[in-house]
């Protein structure tokens, strides 16, 4: 008996049985792996950039987290207290004073030729900072006539001084780390984030070995010199590579934009403000213990909520400068925040008390199951950030803004509404509720763009050839009736004003 062996028609081993070929039987796996890998060079400016994000809020988290600790370590209570007072003050009042100039330089910064785009940035810089001043001169205003705790908090006019140079800061650090990602530098954006998380680690670890007595103000010093820090290396390092181009503010680059700018902070601010009122709402209704408990269980849930959060800012970053992107880029941002997140969303709702014992088990009995709940609201959250980033990129700003105030209250009476009738975990299902009606309203959106076939390419099939144009009728010449030509007249042979 004689055995042959299958070959192709190239005369190789294989064919379409053969294991690994399209027919054989890896060829289905093998063939969506390369689909895969395909889709991820095609998209490596949303996976890079928003991996950078990502890694970024790592840093600073893993980083804070063990600023947090040694303060508690070395200093009195009172002293990180007002520290991290002040460093709220500055987060909140910072991001405020960004007054959408980091949302607007994403939007403009690829519209732009590349020699102006670091004059855009230097302006916005300019405006945010001025903004943040205001804010922190009014805050610092308000806790002197209005709010005793807070006055005491703020200690000397020298720490007060010092705080409102560090909102300043804030808004300055927050806008130029928008603007890297519409430059789509995300690693830049890491890099400044790495100098601020180590810088001002490292300074409260000098702070710590110094034979003095140490206020809320020394430890507050140590932040605003990190992010001053950050700020000044990453100027040095773009110089060096020659990369920072003509940083001279020039306020004529924002004609004509200012409404646009305003609108998106608008934006901003529906979808900030009601997020970070929501521990206040559960300190009212219930109590500072379940304040705790919930606050732990929300930022275990933001380091999850954080994978749909940058896809959709860096998202906006690359459709901005290509909105005919857009349905390939929604459609990889779905895929990435479904494939990743949701598997996560499910284990962490089921470990939910295994999680929050390593806190404490008090924390456990609190929040686990405001955890739980917490995670099962991973899928609306994904479509919510989607359908914003959508929202800018198609310049119907004014109706998300709308929809993110109306779900902003509605967010806040349902929690509101779900403490006051039973306990922390009630309180987390009616917030849930309604991000939860949030995602059905946004998901067709979504899906919309992300599902839409491709325009037809109206390319014409180079086997047709290009049609002749028409010639003007001949006129026949023999049909001298037609012509109304008198054949028998004299035809002069000079022309006028000369012999021929």
């Amino acid at each position: 008996m004689t055995l042959y062996r299958s070959a192709n028609a190239a005369g190789e081993p294989g064919g379409p049985g053969a294991p690994g070929e399209p027919g054989g039987p890896g060829g289905g796996a093998r063939r969506a792996l390369v689909r895969l890998v395909r889709a991820v060079r095609r998209h490596v400016d949303l996976l890079t950039n928003s991996g950078s994000m990502m890694a970024a809020i790592l840093v600073n988290s893993l980083l804070g987290f063990a600023y947090w600790w040694l303060a508690a370590k070395a200093f009195p209570p009172e002293a990180v207290g007002s520290a991290s007072a002040a460093v709220s003050a500055m987060t909140v009042i910072g991001t405020l004073g960004m007054f959408g100039m980091g949302t607007l330089l994403i939007a403009e910064l690829p519209r732009i030729p590349a020699a102006r785009r670091w004059n855009l940035i230097a302006t916005c810089l300019l405006i945010a900072g001025g903004a943040a001043t205001l804010g922190g001169l009014g805050y610092v205003a308000l806790a002197h006539l209005a709010v005793p705790a807070l006055r005491g908090a703020l200690g000397s006019p020298l720490w007060a001084a010092l705080l409102v140079a560090g909102i300043a800061l804030t808004a300055i650090a927050l806008v130029l780390d928008e603007g890297l990602i519409g430059l789509l530098a995300g690693r830049t954006q890491l890099l400044r984030n790495i100098y601020f998380a180590a810088g001002k680690l490292i300074l409260l670890g000098g702070l710590a070995l110094l034979a003095i007595e140490v206020t809320g103000g020394e430890v507050l010093a140590t932040w605003v010199a990190g992010l001053l820090l950050s700020i000044v290396l990453l100027v040095v390092s773009l110089r060096r590579q020659g990369r920072l181009g003509s940083v001279r503010p020039d306020p004529s680059m924002l004609r004509g934009l200012g409404r646009r700018a305003f609108g998106h902070n608008l934006l901003n601010i529906a979808m900030f403000l009601p997020r970070t009122a929501l521990p206040l709402v559960v300190t009212v209704v219930l109590s500072t213990r379940d304040t705790a408990g919930f606050y732990t269980a929300w930022m275990i849930f933001a380091f999850l909520a954080m994978v749909p959060s940058t896809l959709a800012t860096t998202l906006f970053a690359v459709a901005a400068g290509e909105s005919a992107a857009l349905r390939s880029k929604v459609r990889m941002a779905l895929f990435v925040s479904l494939a990743a997140g949701v598997p996560a969303s499910l284990l962490l709702a089921l470990l939910a008390r295994p999680v929050m014992v390593l806190f404490g088990r008090e924390y456990a009995a609190t929040a686990a199951g405001a955890l739980a709940v917490l995670a099962l609201t991973y899928l609306p959250t994904v479509f919510r950030q989607l359908f914003i980033a959508i929202a800018r990129v198609r310049r119907f700003v004014r109706v998300a803004t709308a929809v993110a105030v109306l779900a902003g209250a509605a967010e806040l009476a349902a929690a509101w509404y779900g403490g006051a009738h039973g306990d922390l975990t009630t309180l987390t299902v009616g917030f849930a509720v309604v991000v939860a009606v949030e995602g059905l309203v946004m998901a067709p959106v979504v899906l919309r763009v992300a599902l839409a076939r491709p325009a037809p390419r109206t390319v014409p099939s180079p086997r047709t050839p290009p049609p002749v144009p028409r010639a003007e009728p001949v006129p026949d010449l023999d049909r001298t009736q037609e012509l109304d030509l008198d054949l028998t007249q004299e035809i002069p042979l000079t022309r006028p004003g000369g012999a021929w």
